[in-house]
């Protein structure tokens, strides 16, 4: 099982999310029947390198904001078309 710290973010939309990447972060959303969407904020190195796992794309993964832990699961990757970015992810909650 994977934990992933994330922050949650204020401002969304695309001047938001390129302000995101240009500090070396990137935008993800959390989605859930019973819950409100959540949009946060993580990492890109260090989903960077827990993503060249295999079981990260199997396994529940555990994403600590704000001292709340949720487990979700990895639904969606979207990349960069010829850089190795990640330029956004979905996650379903569990």
């Amino acid at each position: 099982m994977f934990i992933i710290n994330g922050i949650k973010r204020k401002l969304t939309g695309k001047s938001s999310s390129r302000r995101l990447r240009l500090k070396k972060s990137f935008p993800a959303n959390i989605y859930g029947k019973k819950k409100k969407n959540l949009n946060i904020e993580l990492e890109h190195n260090y989903i960077k390198n827990i993503e060249s796992n295999k079981k990260f794309y199997i396994y529940p993964i555990i994403i600590n904001i704000n001292k709340e832990k949720i487990k979700v699961k990895l639904k969606d990757i979207q990349w960069h078309p010829y850089k190795l970015k990640i330029m956004h992810i979905d996650f379903l909650i569990i």
